[in-house]
């Protein structure tokens, strides 16, 4: 008998929710812009957890977020202002639940479903939306590391020159110098500087495709520049990991795919290193479908106690 689980995948920019089955088929899917309180993110999940059980018989809630997520479902860091948030505590949800970053639980779906990986034991998926992630995937199992972190990706040091800090603090990191939030940061710079006149508001990210698609010099090179810094930290990733492959995931690599591919793979030339970087191929519904992947794992260890 199929099974059908409570999914949610929740990041900088977007709130998904679904139920899922133990294929990978979605129901039921809502999307939002997300919230920044801890507290609102609580509630939304309770609430929607509550509204698709009468629907989903006996579910296992499987919850996907951006930041560092711990073994024991605490978020250390990340989206939503969750600083060492204890998010499985708060929830007090009547079903079983299990929290993992987004990119890993992306990798768990890709790992599954995505059949030019199926035959490749080791890969690194990316997200590159409002933050920076990573998950990895070695002989074909999810690396978690000691405490559940690993595969953070974005904040990797690639140039301490610059004067950008992520939002841990960290100066010249992946995140903080070619993340959503980083581009919009700079966006908004350029227009109060006096750019992009034409726009009576002040440019934000969301703006950005158009002004591509206008073949605004300086949207090219701000785009440029960031594929440049995500290519250095491809490189890196290479040399420690030697993937067979990078998957990308997020905002900014599925709008702007055309234009920031190219910097990436200019990056990889220069240094010999031919290595195929491809989108998700379960678009955006990857995290979910991921977090379903892990709630059916917590359902067979739950069965096995």
């Amino acid at each position: 008998m199929s099974t059908h689980n409570i999914v949610f995948d929740i990041g900088g920019m977007r709130f998904r929710s679904g139920i899922v089955d133990d294929e990978g088929r979605l129901t039921n899917q809502v999307a939002f812009e997300s919230h920044t309180l801890p507290k609102e993110i609580v509630e939304h999940i309770t609430r929607i957890v509550e509204s698709n059980a009468l629907i989903a018989r006996d579910p296992i809630v499987g919850i996907a977020i951006g930041g560092m997520v711990e073994t024991n479902g605490g978020v250390t860091s990340g989206a939503m202002n969750m600083f060492e948030f204890p998010l499985l505590e708060r929830l007090q949800l009547r079903y079983p639940v299990v929290v993992l970053n987004d990119a890993k639980a992306a990798a768990l779906a890709e790992s599954r479903f995505n059949p030019n990986l199926r035959e490749k034991s080791s890969f690194v998926l990316m997200t590159v939306s409002a933050g920076i992630g990573g998950g990895v995937v070695i002989n074909g199992e999810l690396y978690e590391g000691h405490t559940g972190v690993a595969g953070e990706v974005g904040h990797m040091i690639i140039d301490r020159g610059q004067n950008a800090y992520c939002r841990l603090g960290h100066r010249g990191c992946l995140d903080a110098l070619a993340s959503g939030r980083a581009v919009n940061n700079r966006l908004k710079q350029f227009w109060r500087e006096g750019h992009w006149t034409q726009f009576e508001r002040e440019v934000e990210l969301r703006d950005l495709p158009q002004l591509l698609a206008q073949c605004d010099g300086m949207a090219h090179r701000l785009v440029e520049e960031a594929g440049k810094w995500i290519g250095a930290g491809v490189m890196h990733i290479i040399r420690v990991v030697d993937p067979c492959e990078i998957v990308f995931k997020g905002y900014l690599m599925t709008e702007l795919w055309q234009y920031i591919h190219p910097s990436i793979a200019s990056v990889l030339a220069s240094y010999e290193r031919g290595i195929p970087l491809s989108l998700s191929s379960l678009g955006e519904n990857v995290g979910l479908i991921g977090a379903g992947i892990a709630a059916e794992r917590l359902r067979e260890s739950l069965a096995k106690v």
